[in-house]
């Protein structure tokens, strides 16, 4: 299934609530639904809440649900929530694909017998056949009205609340993820009128939903929750996903000059170093200070944020366990830049041919994603505009794209830079990861949202100069400011236009926090989810990034990053233990196997190997 990425102008009317867009033009006004029937019509200007589940099995899904959200509000049905998505089996004719499902909570002046006409007009446009058409069968769009305000209505050809929501957890799953903690607080949603409120019955279907099990519902068979990334829907829950981390980058923590051997060598003459070798095949490791001096440089910095979570290493494709990062010669050579166009490798700095090499062998190894960052977030490095990060990360990213080997292999970009994240997009990216949650380039979010694709949204305080400072490493509950602050920027998001079901969250281990308090957080990321990200915001996919973090030198004595591969592994455990999605990591082999235990104990996920 192709995934486009949709246009900034329909999911701004889809989340950030805006009905009339010049792109798709105007709305359909009261005249347009005038053929519609008018039986059971509501009083002029009247407006009330409806509650819409949407399925598709047919084509591309994603591209279908899309479509349908943008066509509700081209016909007089304002968006103003949308559910996260989730994978379904059939019901009632098994012999189909599955189903992906959402709900949306909108606003509309329509009638109830007019909802339905326009929502019918909306299945035959993408391609319904609403008169041969088998009844349950496959379908590239289903639209059902489950809730009108708070009326029960009967007519011959429509039940509202429909008839059958009690009995699909299809249904009720996305429904719950419409009512947040404050429309119960403030008595209402968006209309106050009781009649025009679906509040009501909102409640009543969360708490049949909890009484059924809520959540435990979710990763059963026949309904998981997903998120859509490049051609994948990826299954929550079932099993733990790798984020494999290739930095392009001179000077971070861990791998600095892995994938830039003329920049590396640069970096380390200003420091007063002397130039790292570097050979084809060969690998490179930064020159390593005395384990005092470097402890001590540590505290100076504080390091809660050294072993940042841009701070990235490939792994070399051996068998080695500490996997440290291959360094390729000459990206100018005819042996490591031959298979490549100039218009490819383009940034001479650059080595192209071996980052490609090291995420082919965190493919094999089992990464699901591979993470690109060209800008090391560690403390005193060198800030870079946008320019020179694209220069750096959109000629590796087109590589990726076109290398037959990953073509099926989803790509982020790691910035915090909103021209960044358009640029390495267009070159070929499938998620942006951003270590400042938006809090850096006030266009990242507005740019994510028009881009369509998923946003790994990660806490932090300060900024990257001075997050290490103690009025931002200094929490009552770290956990819990953690997660309310992670909802805050949820929220910001979804208001910019996100949609949730594109939304990961990140609580920022080392980043503005010290040691103590990053493995706190690591311990408590449940408890966090359970009881401060409420509501839609605590069931949205954690990624979590402990790889070779401080706090796990100080746990186990390794002084430098690539020695700490082992703690990473078990940290990686604890995440997954504490119901965490996604892992970012340098080495892949040894986490992923790792995790092979880690999600039979805890998810009862077993893979299929021979032993």
């Amino acid at each position: 299934m192709a995934l486009r990425h949709a246009g900034s102008s329909v999911l701004a009317a889809v989340c950030a609530q805006s009905l009339r867009l010049a792109r798709w033009g105007p709305s359909f006004s009261t005249s347009a639904a005038a053929a519609a029937p008018t039986t059971m019509s509501q009083p002029k200007n009247s407006f009330s809440e409806v509650v819409i589940a949407l399925g598709t099995n047919q084509g591309n899904r994603v591209d279908n649900l899309l479509d349908g959200l943008v066509s509700l509000t081209n016909h007089a049905i304002k968006v103003l929530r949308v559910s996260l998505l989730y994978e379904t089996a059939p019901q009632y004719v098994s012999e189909q694909a599955p189903f992906l499902n959402a709900a949306v909570l909108g606003h509309t002046d329509l009638s109830p017998l007019q909802l339905l006409y326009h929502l019918k007009q909306i299945e035959k446009a993408a391609g319904r056949d609403l008169v041969g058409g088998r009844r349950w069968g496959p379908r590239p769009l289903d639209l059902d009205i489950i809730f009108y305000g708070s009326q029960d209505l009967q007519h011959e050809v429509l039940s509202v609340p429909h008839i059958s929501w009690q009995d699909r957890a299809f249904v009720k799953a996305p429904i719950a993820d419409l009512l947040l903690p404050e429309d119960i607080a403030r008595g209402y949603i968006h209309e106050p009128a009781p009649q025009a409120s679906v509040l009501e019955k909102l409640l009543q279907a969360v708490q049949q939903w909890e009484a059924e099990g809520g959540e435990a519902q979710v990763g059963q068979p026949g309904l998981c929750r997903v998120l859509p990334i490049h051609r994948q829907i990826w299954e929550l829950g079932h099993s733990t996903h790798i984020c494999g981390i290739l930095n392009i980058t001179p000077d971070s923590f861990s791998d600095g000059g892995s994938h830039m051997p003329g920049a590396a060598a640069a970096a380390a003459a200003a420091q007063g170093h002397s130039s790292p070798t570097v050979h084809s095949q060969a690998v490179y490791a930064p020159p390593a200070l005395p384990p005092q001096q470097e402890e001590q440089q540590q505290d100076q910095q504080q390091q809660q944020a050294a072993e940042t979570d841009t701070a990235a290493a490939a792994v070399d494709g051996s068998s080695s366990a500490t996997n440290s990062a291959t360094s390729l010669e000459g990206t100018n050579s005819s042996s490591s830049s031959s298979s490549y166009p100039a218009s490819v490798v383009g940034n001479p700095d650059v080595n192209v041919a071996g980052a490609v090499e090291a995420a082919r062998a965190m493919a094999r190894a089992g990464a699901q994603i591979i993470d690109v960052g060209g800008q090391s977030t560690r403390p005193g490095s060198q800030r870079l505009g946008p320019e020179e990060e694209t220069a750096r990360v959109v000629p590796v990213i087109r590589a990726l794209r076109d290398d037959s080997e990953l073509v099926h292999l989803p790509v982020s970009v790691d910035t915090y830079h909103a021209r960044v994240a358009e640029a390495a997009v267009a070159a070929g990216a499938d998620m942006v990861n951003d270590v400042t949650g938006g809090l850096q380039d006030p266009a990242m979010l507005g740019t994510v949202a028009r881009l369509g694709v998923p946003y790994c949204l990660m806490h932090m305080r300060g900024d990257l100069a001075n997050m290490t400072q103690p009025q931002h490493t200094t929490y009552s509950c770290v956990w819990r400011e953690v997660g309310q602050a992670l909802q805050q920027r949820a929220a910001l998001a979804v208001e910019a236009g996100v949609l949730p079901w594109n939304l990961v969250l990140d609580p920022g281990l080392g980043f503005a926090k010290t040691s103590e308090g990053s493995a706190e957080l690591l311990g408590h990321l449940a408890v966090m989810r359970r009881e401060t990200l409420r509501g839609v915001w605590g069931r949205m996919p954690l990624l979590v990034g402990p790889s070779r973090k401080r706090f796990i030198g100080k746990l186990t004595g390794r002084h430098t990053p690539a020695g700490r591969d082992l703690g990473t592994a078990a940290a990686c455990v604890a995440a997954v233990a504490q119901g965490a999605d996604i892992v970012r990591v340098h080495n892949v082999p040894v986490v992923a196997e790792a995790l092979r235990v880690a999600d039979g104990v805890f998810r009862g996920t077993w893979p299929i190997l021979e032993p």
